[in-house]
């Protein structure tokens, strides 16, 4: 068995403490560090199995003989889903890695908007001093969740815990956590988009969801509503969201994630007052890898001696 760790990205790299627990672990077997993409494409040929963040069209081809793709993302939208299935490919992701930071994000983007820290911090740059800003608080404001995954089971547990009303819209399966006072099925979302104080999107990328959230859902939202996108970029109409932050019928937004990434440049959310913006790294923390080797480990093993169930298994249908 051939494993490629795919290292190229710098704050995404396997700490050397795992690989040498690999070769512990699976002295006959070839374990293999790809510091970049010259280097991954070069070792992907007889490779069995790749952990890395990314699995393109170009490295499926080049993978003559892949079995299995551990990613490092829990949205593997990005991959050549079909193809890959097609092949008989398994995927794993890193769904449940991030629950605890993107949390964090989640309940720091409600209270700076409750708190107007997205105001004050335009006042500093222009050497303004106004103490008349408004200050509110999140304790007793309502969260609608889109999404209860990992992560949105997190938030909803977090926001529960802060004094906070929950809803959330039910998935297909699964049930719904006793700290959420109120669900609504996927077709009556608009419902939470109505009722909301802060509407906290956490959507997959999938055939039923791009450009799902749209000006019928900005429109429902209180004038007062803060909308939280934290899911991919293309679940939302971008220009619906716009127009929403332009003709201020909602408070704000707080984004991480646009439908084309980098931002461009002349992109008309730069010049907008009532918007919190972040280089899509919500995602982020320094215990990324630690936690994303569990994972990979425990599939590892399973993978090797056949015995046991993957966790994570990506269902091509879904995306997730």
């Amino acid at each position: 068995m051939k494993i490629v760790i795919n290292n190229f990205r710098p704050h995404m790299v396997m700490p050397e403490i795992f690989i040498e627990e690999m070769k512990r672990d699976y002295p006959g077997d070839s374990i293999v560090v790809s510091e970049n993409k010259e280097e991954l494409m070069a070792e992907l040929p007889d490779a069995d199995v790749l952990f890395g963040l990314r699995f393109t069209k170009d490295m499926l081809e080049a993978a003559k003989q892949i079995k299995w793709v551990q990613s490092l993302s829990a949205g593997v939208d990005h991959m050549p889903m079909a193809e890959m299935e097609n092949r008989g490919i398994l995927l794993t992701n890193g769904r449940g890695i991030h629950k605890i930071h993107m949390t964090e994000y989640a309940i720091a983007a409600m209270i700076m908007m409750a708190r107007n820290f997205h105001v004050m911090s335009r006042n500093q740059i222009k050497g303004r001093y106004d103490r008349n800003i408004s200050q509110g608080q999140i304790h007793g404001s309502t969260v609608g969740i889109i999404g209860m995954g990992s992560i949105g089971t997190e938030i909803a547990r977090v926001s529960k815990f802060l004094g906070m009303n929950v809803l959330t819209v039910k998935s297909s399966s699964g049930d719904v956590p006793e700290y959420v006072d109120r669900y609504y099925e996927r077709k009556d979302m608009v419902k939470v988009f109505e009722e909301s104080d802060y509407v906290i999107n956490l959507l997959p990328s999938t055939r039923s969801t791009i450009n799902l959230i749209d000006g019928k859902y900005f429109s429902a939202m209180k004038d007062t509503g803060v909308f939280i996108n934290m899911g991919r970029g293309n679940t939302v109409n971008e220009d619906d969201m716009i127009e929403a932050l332009r003709s201020k019928s909602i408070k704000g937004v707080v984004t991480d994630v646009y439908n084309k990434e980098p931002l461009s440049e002349d992109s008309p959310l730069w010049s907008l007052d009532n918007i919190i913006m972040t280089p899509h790294i919500c995602g982020e923390n320094p215990h990324y890898m630690e936690r994303a080797y569990k994972i990979f480990k425990e599939n590892l093993r399973v993978f090797a001696s056949g015995e046991g169930e993957m966790v994570n298994l990506v269902d091509a249908n879904k995306g997730y």
